[in-house]
C-alpha cells in the first residue's frame, strides 16, 4: 500500500503536513531551522475580529472571552478599534444596557475582581488589561489570545479597516489619499512590524462591503507578498452587507474578480479569505444584533501558540466556516480532495469554484454612480469568473486541476439553517483557500 501524504490547500505548492520548520523559543518567537520532521498536528477554532468594552462592544474582555472559551473555541483576537488591551482605562457605565452587562460581570468574576468608582454620579470601572486577565483563561492546548487590534481609519465617508493580528505594539492609522492606499499603507505597517520583531504576523481587511467602501480594484491594486494578503470573505455583522445588490457584488464573488485579475492579469499573490463574526454584542441576540458565533477560522497547525496559529494562517493552512466541519482537507499532486464531518440529519452540497485562464478578466466601467458617496461603485465583470466547476451531493468530493483553471477554491453549503444568522435564512457554509492552478 503506498504512502499517502496529507498536503494542505496551499497556493501553487505542496506542503508536507504535518511538518516543522521553525520553533518557537521561551518567549514566543518564531526561530527558523534546517530540521523536517513529522509531528503531530491539529485543527484549532478562533476569531480573529470582536469587540469589548476597550472600543464599542458591549461587556467586558473578560465576559467576552469567557464566552469564546466556554464554547471551545481554541483562540480570540480581541480587536478593539486603535487600541489594544493595555494602559489605564476607566469606562462609564451609563446606560442601562451598560449596567446590565456590569451585573453580569459581577456575577461571573465577584465583586473583588471589579474596581469601580464614582465620577460626576456615574459609576466608572477600571478594565483590566490583557495581561492581567490572560491567566484566568489560558491553557495548554486549550485555549489562548493572540493580540491584535482594528486599525480603525477613513476617507471622508468611507470606513477602512485593517485587522493586525498577532501584533507585540499597537499601530496608529497610517492615513492616505485613497481608499487602497489606506490599506496599502496599514498592511504595510503590520508588515513591518512584524520583520522588525520576527515574528509572523498578517492584516486582512475587513467587511468590504460596509458602506461599499471597498471595491474589488481596491484589491486588485494592493502589493504585498505571499502569505500577506487576507480580506473577510464572511463577516457576521448584520450592517456589512455581504451579500451585496443589484449594484454591487457579493465578498464571495469580489475574492473571486480579486483572485482572477492578481493571478490572471496582475501576476500578483493571492488573498486568503477569512471568515470572523465581528461581534460586539453579548447582551442582545437576535437578527440584527451583532452577536459572536457566526463565523470562525479552523487553522491547521502543529501548537496552539500565537506564532504558530499566525504562521499558519500565512501558509494558507485554514479554512473557514458558519458551523460546517470537514474531517479531511488533502492535494495530493493536482487532485484536491475534501470532506466532510456529517451530523444527523444534514445534507451538505460541494461546490469547486475557480475561473479559467480563457475568461475574460477585465471588468466594464459604470457611468452612472452620482447617487453612491464618492463614486465607489465596482466594476461588472464576466460572469465565467469563479464560475462553479464541479457541484457534488454529498459529504466526499475531489476535484482533478486540469491545467486551464488560474484557481480553484471549495466551498460546502449545508441544508442546515444557522442557529443565529447573518441574515434570514442563511445556511451554515465552510470555504477553503484557493490553490493556483499549473503555471504557463
Amino acid at each position: 500500500m503506498k504512502d499517502v501524504l496529507a498536503v494542505v490547500l496551499l497556493a501553487g505548492s505542496l506542503l508536507l503536513t504535518p511538518s516543522v520548520s521553525a520553533h518557537e523559543d521561551g518567549n514566543g518567537h518564531t526561530v527558523s531551522t534546517e530540521r523536517r520532521v513529522v509531528a503531530p498536528s491539529g485543527w484549532w477554532k478562533g476569531n480573529t475580529h470582536t469587540h469589548t468594552w476597550w472600543s464599542d462592544g458591549d461587556s467586558p474582555p473578560e465576559s467576552v472571552a469567557a464566552w469564546y472559551r466556554e464554547r471551545d473555541y481554541n483562540f480570540l483576537v480581541l480587536s478593539d478599534h486603535n487600541r489594544m488591551q493595555e494602559g489605564e482605562f476607566w469606562y462609564r457605565v451609563d446606560t442601562d444596557a451598560k449596567r446590565a452587562a456590569l451585573q453580569t460581570y459581577l456575577r461571573q468574576f465577584g465583586d473583588e475582581w471589579v474596581e469601580r468608582r464614582q465620577r460626576d454620579g456615574v459609576t466608572e470601572v477600571k478594565l483590566k488589561t490583557l495581561d492581567e486577565f490572560r491567566s484566568y483563561f489560558e491553557g495548554r492546548n486549550q485555549f489562548i489570545f493572540i493580540r491584535g487590534m482594528e486599525i480603525t481609519d477613513r476617507l471622508d465617508t468611507h470606513p477602512v479597516h485593517v485587522n493586525g493580528v498577532n501584533l507585540e505594539r499597537a499601530i496608529i492609522p497610517q492615513g492616505g489619499s485613497s481608499v487602497s492606499e489606506i490599506i496599502q499603507k496599514n498592511i504595510d505597517a503590520v508588515a513591518e512590524q512584524g520583520r522588525r520583531s520576527g515574528r509572523p504576523m498578517f492584516a486582512h481587511v475587513n467587511h468590504p462591503n460596509f458602506y461599499q467602501a471597498i471595491t474589488a480594484e481596491d484589491l486588485i491594486a494592493l502589493e504585498h507578498g505571499p502569505g500577506e494578503g487576507f480580506f473577510e470573505v464572511y463577516n457576521g455583522h448584520p450592517g456589512v452587507r455581504n451579500e451585496g445588490d443589484a449594484r454591487f457584488m457579493s465578498v464571495e464573488r469580489m475574492w473571486d474578480v480579486v483572485l482572477s485579475n492578481r493571478i490572471g492579469e496582475q501576476h500578483k499573490s493571492i488573498v486568503y479569505g477569512v471568515a470572523t463574526d465581528d461581534a460586539h454584542q453579548y447582551t442582545d441576540w437576535g437578527l440584527r444584533a451583532v452577536n459572536p458565533g457566526r463565523g470562525w477560522v479552523m487553522v491547521r497547525a502543529p501548537r496552539l501558540t500565537p506564532d504558530s496559529i499566525s504562521a499558519a494562517m500565512k501558509r494558507g493552512d485554514f479554512y473557514n466556516s458558519t458551523g460546517v466541519t470537514l474531517s479531511a482537507l488533502r492535494r495530493e499532486g493536482s487532485t484536491l480532495e475534501l470532506e466532510v464531518k456529517a451530523e444527523p440529519g444534514v445534507s451538505y452540497t460541494i461546490e469547486f469554484v475557480g475561473t479559467r485562464r480563457s475568461t475574460k478578466l477585465a471588468g466594464t466601467p459604470e457611468t452612472d454612480n452620482s447617487e453612491f458617496p464618492g463614486g465607489r461603485v465596482s466594476l461588472q465583470y464576466d460572469a465565467a469568473i469563479g464560475e462553479v466547476l464541479s457541484r457534488i451531493e454529498g459529504t466526499r468530493a475531489t476535484y482533478t486541476l486540469k491545467g486551464d483553471e488560474l484557481y480553484v477554491r471549495a466551498r460546502v453549503i449545508s441544508s442546515r439553517l444557522h442557529p443565529n444568522p447573518y441574515s434570514q435564512g442563511d445556511r451554515e457554509m465552510a470555504w477553503t483557500q484557493p490553490v493556483l492552478g499549473s503555471s504557463k
